[in-house]
């Protein structure tokens, strides 16, 4: 009778699927018929000439600047003003309702930033929904100001500041297609509010920027985000489809004369005690202490060296935990701020798992969606077990180097053995070259070695990459990889490419990717091997004048992800998402969706200790929506609903978030997920897994935090705490108090782990 009843479900969902289906295929038609009036709208913005670039004028300042975000020194009052900015986002509109003036100062210490935004609605209308350091850009009132010191209208480098202060900070590449959001540069910035607007003052030394010496004229962008107007202005307006980043767009500063490089030396020595309580056999229980560090050495103003002596990750914050219902090696990204610094240089190409540039939409569909990873160098396998247990690393070095054209970068690291055995020897060495203005070829050299492992094949891993990135006009890319990995006498070979095309209405792409069963990277990461990868996708954006005042916009999109064999090309599994996103003025959004599965596996498939999927075809339908309210307010939610067929049973699935921030100085987080499985795999068994991870975060200032995550796993039948005080008395120098406890949950017999870690950590510029 559950068969039967399933089986009835299944039809009806197959019908309810169908409809939405076709709906959204209807949407996409009339976009079609639509494409005359949309056109007509002031959407599109040209690439700007040498001619019709803005430009603004740098001004020497030889007196002193006192950095308390009042901008009343006479060197600010007199500087060149950059202003009328655009609305870019959503709307395209040559002016914006919330005016907004930059300048720019230097002298031979500091690049000086002066920002006013004005504002006539009052400080209880501006949105922060915390403190914290790289925050969320679209969920705050933010300002932000784009460099580009290299001259290459490639790289740049990004500096947004809230209104009480929160800094943040990222690295961009290939006009934002490549990013590095955990750059920590050493600035200061200020900021003072008042009922007519708000004002910030940024100080960023010389010493901490990437330049060419010779330039006298940078790339620059100035960007506002009036957040609860859901506004985005720009003082050099873009495409709406891509984002301040895209540096080709951006205006000039001229005038600008950085000083010749000098000594520039950093030491970051650390301290650190830490009291341990381990259940685990053999694990060590005591108080222990330890010393290490890094020196950073930049010997030109493109190139770094960097020393480490017994690195230590303490700070780092947990994982978040998830319930994999997929064929999928879970993919958990670099949280360690040592491997995340000049992490790009060391990027292999290959596929990341995230959409391709102008696909607006997170498009997660329910746990099948998860994108393909394919990536020859993955950091994550340094330091840390197949658990994402800490392996201590005794230290190594690191070279970056850029300038206009070449960039290049080289990793050695030792870490201790594992278990019984000896050590792991890791190095990396990359090089790209960009040729003309739009296209770059790279080659990446990966090698491991475990001391303890038997016999070379077992030993040794040696992985070789060459990549090539080219963009045709400003709208389409195309990004390709060839990589080979040989482990003794066995080599296997892995490939990747990634087509788009992204304009203000329509983005399509194309990504693919083949991967042989030997490609085994010990250095890297693949989601699943043996495969060949085929993800067509296109989204349409719409806004026809018919729509509700309250409304953007209409997004129907298709993304699509078929598994072959690479052999015989029998189909593996096969995923086609349809959905469309509805975004509300408020930031609030609305994403109802289908998904069509198509599972074929030729052997039998564990998807959890006690649950085997029998080989043969497995195919379903899946239903859902996706929604979220508006992300700044003080009280935000977002929840996934799915419902539908799974494998051979079948899948409730629900996965809930909510956030409570009276004010920005305290924030409430709780997520929850709950899979509610019935009549799945060869035993017929039905359960309940559930993922619960409360979080509370208070802040004294930008600079001050207390948080406290806890994980609720019925999965793994484990409970994880993780709590964390952290003090930056000067600029990223940081007093950390950690506290973690691991324990079983359920009457799991799985050992309990407590640990209080103090640390110490003191950046130095010499």
């Amino acid at each position: 009778m559950r068969r039967l009843a399933r089986r009835e479900a299944h039809r009806a969902l197959r019908g309810m699927a169908g409809r939405m289906a076709r709906g959204t295929a209807a949407v996409a038609l009339a976009a079609v018929a639509m494409a005359g009036e949309v056109a007509a709208q002031p959407f599109t913005v040209p690439e700007p000439t040498d001619s019709t670039r803005r430009a603004l004028v740098a001004r020497r300042v030889t007196g002193r600047i006192t950095l308390d975000g009042r901008l009343d020194e006479p060197a600010w009052r007199t500087a060149p003003v950059a202003r009328d900015f655009s609305q870019v986002r959503n709307d395209y509109v040559p002016t914006t309702r919330y005016p907004t003036e930059a300048r720019v100062l230097f002298d031979d210490q500091y690049l000086y930033v002066g920002a006013l935004n004005r504002d006539s609605a009052g400080l209880g209308t501006l949105r922060m929904p915390d403190l914290r350091r790289d925050f969320s850009p679209p969920d705050n009132d933010v300002f932000q100001v784009v460099f580009g010191p290299l001259g290459d209208r490639r790289t740049a480098l990004n500096f947004q500041v809230t209104p009480l202060g929160s800094q943040s900070d990222v690295q961009t590449f290939d006009g934002g297609d490549v990013a590095n959001f955990a750059w920590d540069a050493l600035w200061r910035v200020r900021t003072t509010r008042a009922d007519s607007g708000w004002t910030v003052e940024m100080a960023i030394p010389w010493a901490s920027l990437r330049y060419r010496p010779e330039l006298t004229s940078w790339d620059v962008n100035f960007t506002r985000n009036t957040r609860r107007a859901l506004q985005w202005s720009a003082w050099a307006p873009f495409p709406r489809q891509f984002s301040s980043w895209r540096i080709s767009y951006a205006g000039r500063l001229d005038s600008i004369a950085p000083p010749p490089p000098r000594l520039n030396v950093r030491v970051r020595p650390y301290a650190l005690t830490q009291s341990t309580r381990d259940g685990a056999p053999r694990a060590f229980n005591g108080t222990t202490g330890d010393l290490g560090g890094e020196v950073i050495w930049a010997p030109t103003a493109s190139s770094l060296v960097e020393a480490t002596v017994n690195t230590d990750f303490a700070q780092a914050e947990v994982d978040r935990q998830v319930v994999n219902l997929t064929r999928f090696s879970v993919f958990f990204p670099e949280q360690r701020q040592f491997f995340l610094e000049n992490a790009d240089l060391l990027s292999a190409g290959g596929l990341t798992g995230g959409l391709p540039s102008g696909f607006g939409f997170n498009n997660s569909g329910g746990q099948n969606s998860q994108r393909y990873v394919l990536q020859p160098f993955f950091s994550r396998q340094i330091g840390l077990d197949a658990e994402g247990a800490p392996i201590p690393i005794l230290g190594g070095a690191r070279y970056a180097y850029r300038s206009g054209h070449t960039s290049a970068g080289a990793l050695l690291m030792r870490q201790d053995g594992a278990g019984p055995g000896g050590g792991t020897t890791f190095g990396v060495a990359r090089g790209s070259q960009f040729m003309g203005r739009a296209t770059r070829l790279g080659a990446t050299l990966a090698y491991r070695d475990d001391d303890g492992a038997p016999g070379r094949a077992g030993r040794q891993n040696l992985v070789t990459a060459v990549d090539a990135f080219t963009r045709i006009g400003e709208q389409v890319q195309l990004n390709g990889m060839v990589s080979t990995s040989t482990s003794g006498d066995t080599t296997g070979v892995a490939a990747s490419y990634s087509l788009s095309r992204s304009t203000p209405f329509v983005a399509v792409a194309l990504q693919g990717a083949l991967v042989q069963r030997a490609y085994a990277p010990r250095t890297g990461f693949v989601s699943r091997s043996g495969v060949l990868m085929t993800s067509p996708m296109a989204l349409l954006t719409l806004q026809p004048q018919w729509r509700p005042r309250n409304i953007i916009w209409f997004r129907p999109g298709v993304t699509t992800t078929f598994f072959q064999d690479p052999s015989t090309r029998r189909l593996q599994e096969g995923i086609v998402n349809v959905n469309t996103e509805v975004l509300f003025r408020t930031g609030g959004q609305i994403r109802p969706f289908a998904e069509w599965n198509l599972q074929r596996p030729d052997a039998p498939v564990r998807l959890f200790p006690a649950v085997s999927i029998a080989p043969g075809e497995h195919d379903y339908w899946r239903a859902g929506v996706e929604t979220q309210t508006d992300q700044s307010a003080a009280l935000a939610g977002s929840a996934n609903l799915s419902t539908g067929s799974f494998f051979d049973g079948w899948l409730d699935r629900a996965a809930l978030a909510a956030r409570w921030s009276p004010n920005p100085y305290l924030s409430v987080r709780l997520n929850y997920e709950v899979n509610r499985l019935a009549s799945l795999g060869t035993r017929d068994s039905s359960f309940v897994t559930q993922l619960a991870g409360p979080e509370l975060r208070l802040f004294a200032s930008p600079r001050v935090q207390w948080s406290a995550f806890y994980q609720y796993n019925t999965a793994q039948a484990r409970g994880f705490l993780n709590a964390r005080f952290s003090w930056e008395f000067s600029p990223l120098s940081f007093l950390y108090v950690v506290y973690n406890d691991r324990h079983p949950v359920q009457g799991a017999l799985a050992p309990s782990a407590r640990s209080l870690i103090v640390k110490l950590s003191w950046l130095r510029q010499m």
